[in-house]
Order: C-alpha cells, then structure tokens, then sequence
C-alpha cells in the first residue's frame, strides 16, 4: 500500500513539475521586452535658437527615463564644430554639456572632424560616454582612432543595446583627413553586428550621416535590428523617401528629438514614433545655467562692435552654395587685397551663420567668428587658366546638392548653366575685364583648405604654391575683422 501511495506521490509530482515547466514556457512565449529611445543630433552652436536647445533636451530625456522602464538615449554627432565657440575650444564645451545631458553612446558624423582626427581623440577623453566610429582607421596605427570605439554594447535593465555608427567616405575631402581612412561600411556594419550578436545583443541600433542604399536590407535581413539616421536635409535633396521602413529613425530637421518605443515580437517592431521639437519643451534649468556660462565666456571675448552692416546681407545656407553673396564677396575681395594677387576664389561652404543681417545694425567679433568658425588662413598660388576653370567647375559639380565648393571669386568673373553636365557647367570667364587665357598664369589667392584640394577642388591642390605669406599667418576671420574695421560692409 505505501509502495502504492509512493507511486502515486511520484506521478503527481512529475505532473505538477510538468505543469510548471509549462507555465514557464507559455510565459517565455508570452512575455515580450520593449525599449526606448531618445535620438537627436545636429546640435553645434549654442547660440542658435533654434538648434542650441540642450537645455530643452535635457528635459525630455529625464521626463523619457522616468516614464518609460528601459530608455536609451544615442546621440548622433554633427555637434562638436563648427560654431564660434568650437573655434576656441574645439567643442570641449559641447563635451562637457554632453556629460551633463548623460547620453548612453555618441556617434560619430563628418562634423567631428572639423578639427581633425586629433583634437577627436582628446575629446573622446574627455567624454563620459563612448564615442563610436565603425569604419574609421588611423593610418598612423592601423586601427581605430584613439579614443574611438568600432562599436559598443551598453546593458539596462536586462537588455542588451549593441551600437554601431558608420560614416560615407566623402569626410576624407570634404575635410582633408590626410592619416584617416574610411573602410567600406557595409563590410564595417557585417562585422560589427556578427560581434555584437555574439556578445549578447538582443537589439543592435545602427547610426549613420548619409544615406546609404543598402540599409533597408540590413533591417530586413535582421543584420541591424533599428536604424537611425541624422542628416536633416534628406527632403532638401530629394532623398527622404530612400531612408523609410518600419525601423529606421530619421531626424529630419535640426532642432528636434525623435522619440520610438519597439517591442519584441518575432522581430523587434515599432509601436510609437514621434519627432518632437524641443523648443516646445520646457528648458532643464540646471542645464540651463551651465548653457548661459558658456553664452558669457563667448561674449566677453567676442561681443565688440567692429562696424556696421551698410546693406541688408544675408548667410543663408542655400545663397552662399548656390549665388554670388555680397558678405561672401567681402571675404574673397580681403584676401586677395592681402596676398597682393591678380583674383581669389573662396568657398561657400566656409560660410556657417545662415543669419539674416539688417542694414544699420552692428556687426560684431561675434558675428564674423560664427559666419568664419574654421581657422583657416590665406595661401598663394601660381594657376593656369585651364587651371581655373576646371577648379570652377570642381566647385559648381554638387550644385544641386547645395555642397560647399560653390567658388565665390574676386578680380574676375564667370558664368555657368547648372542644367549642363558636370564638369561642362562653366562658360564665359573674364580676369579683370579680359577674357581668361587657357594657358597664361594667373597669381590667386584662397584658403588653405582649398589649397590642399578641400572640398573636391583638386585643380587648386595640383598648383605651384608661393612662399608662405607670414610664418604665422593670421585667420581669414581676422583678416575679414581688420577690413571691416577699415572699411565697413
């Protein structure tokens, strides 16, 4: 009988050991995992109204965390230049507001690189959070450039993040990377998520400036589980549309936050999506503070008036990369007064304040330094008239994209059809009232960012160069200064 009873006890028992395995399995199928995320970037002058909200931000990432449980908040570069107080400092106040907003992971854009790989590095130091550059190399070293992360895993609340971030290689021209090299990204993103699964990823989030073609078959392959890219001039090129699927995050305009929640199903799926702006949130006022610091150190070096603006001018972005521009005139007509050249060709791309300026108003240290935030000097060079022309065209060959090799000139001038093919857009080109002469020299000034075949102008980096004007040639910012000083805009 108790042999019986036993018996008995122990088929009960397996059955109710059966039974709560499968509880525990219907649980696990039952159970989902669901994350945040709060996405901004683009964010380099604190000055600007428009884009300088941190304070703002801050904000909505604390409300974020206290509402939702598992938050992650990825920053996507474009931030640490250029801006007038980034010429100082080289974006160490961009870093410093960064600790303070405690962002999980940065990733890195074009944008920082405005001071090149090195200064890079040192604010990487800096950082409280990694910064993350997939597909960057250090020629120097043959890997990743100190401080640099290829990706990075960061854990909350038993979810695992994986982040990638990967950049086009146009940075290496557009700013002159001599010992920085840029492996293809689509290789770079294969690696890395095949690390990243390894070390656990439940979900891996892949950050990136430019829109590359292949993204959207990385998420449906499952490569990347959520895609998040930070160029906010997509529609402005026409190439919004290429960017949308169901997990892909597109900041589409400056001065905004996304914010997306996703839950775990077969695949991880959105279930809200928002692009708020963060001038309709109110500012964190401890953030605030440290933001108005940095506003007083900035004016008490640069809030001198220097003149005053005779005409009404404009900076705006489209103008200075599409039509001639009396500001940017201005600057092309001083450097060429200080290198004592025949003409001068600057780029519309060194012009960064996209402000409106009234006649009758002062013009400011400040105003000029956020129009000029690069530190770039005057170089003199020795260039045919062939030359030239194929430097124009260099120029004007990503006019519709609105780049920044759009050629402002002074001491001559051209014309050009935009409809033509590129490299063919340039037509009539006069020097001082001659018609150009394909094979004389000509003596031109310009920047040394130009000089050194920055912003595609190859034809300038192929020149014969003249002596150095000065062994410590000053800014073209206070060259542009000294003029205004002498003879007002």
């Amino acid at each position: 009988m108790r042999i019986t009873q036993w018996l008995v006890f122990l088929a009960s028992l397996s059955l109710l050991f059966r039974a709560g395995y499968a509880v525990s399995e219907n649980r696990e199928q039952v159970t989902t995992s669901s994350v945040t995320f709060v996405l901004t970037a683009d964010m380099p002058n604190i000055s600007d109204a428009r884009t300088g909200r941190y304070a703002n931000l801050q904000t909505l990432v604390k409300q974020q965390r206290q509402i939702s449980e598992t938050v992650f908040f990825i920053f996507g570069g474009g931030s640490i230049g250029p801006s007038a107080l980034s010429s100082f400092d080289r974006g160490s106040h961009i870093i410093d507001i960064l600790n303070s907003l405690e962002p999980d992971v940065m990733g890195v854009t074009k944008r920082e690189f405005s001071f090149y790989e090195d200064e890079l590095s040192l604010r990487s130091y800096e950082a409280a959070f990694p910064l993350v550059a997939s597909n960057v190399i250090d020629n120097r070293v043959g890997r990743s450039p100190d401080g640099l992360h290829t990706s990075v895993i960061v854990e909350k609340e038993e979810l695992t993040l994986g982040v990638i971030s990967v950049l086009h290689e146009r940075v290496i021209e557009e700013y002159q990377l001599s010992d920085i090299a840029i492996t293809p990204p689509q290789k770079a993103i294969m690696e890395e998520s095949k690390r990243l699964r390894q070390q656990g990823a439940d979900i891996i989030l892949l950050h990136y400036s430019y829109p590359f073609p292949f993204i959207n078959t990385m998420l449906n392959k499952r490569i990347i589980d959520v895609a998040f890219i930070t160029d906010s001039r997509l529609d402005e090129k026409n190439m919004l549309e290429t960017t949308r699927h169901p997990n892909s995050m597109v900041l589409t305009q400056q001065g905004t936050a996304v914010v997306a929640s996703f839950v775990k199903n077969a695949g991880w799926q959105a279930t809200s999506y928002i692009e708020q702006p963060l001038e309709d949130i109110e500012a964190d006022a401890e953030l605030n503070e440290q933001l108005i610091e940095y506003e007083a150190r900035l004016k008490r070096l640069l809030n001198i008036q220097i003149g005053e603006w005779k005409i009404a001018v404009s900076t705006a972005r489209k103008e200075v990369r599409s039509e001639e521009n009396p500001f940017v005139n201005f600057v092309a007509d001083t450097i060429k007064r200080y290198a004592n050249t025949e003409i001068a060709l600057i780029n519309g791309g060194s012009i960064r304040g996209n402000k409106q300026y009234t006649a009758g108003t002062p013009i400011t240290r400040q105003d000029i330094v956020t129009e000029m935030p690069f530190r770039a000097h005057v170089v003199a060079l020795d260039i045919t008239g062939a030359q030239l022309i194929q430097a124009l065209e260099e120029g004007l060959s990503q006019y519709q994209n609105l780049k920044g090799g759009f050629p402002h000139v002074s001491g001559m001038s051209y014309s050009f059809d935009p409809s033509a093919k590129v490299l063919q857009r340039v037509k009539n080109v006069t020097i001082n009232g001659k018609r150009i002469d394909k094979s004389k020299t000509y003596s031109l000034a310009t920047s040394n960012f130009l000089a050194n075949g920055g912003d595609g102008f190859y034809a300038l980096k192929n020149t014969e160069k003249r002596p150095a004007l000065s062994t410590r040639p000053p800014q073209i910012s206070d060259l542009v200064m000294q003029a205004i000083v002498n003879n007002t805009i």
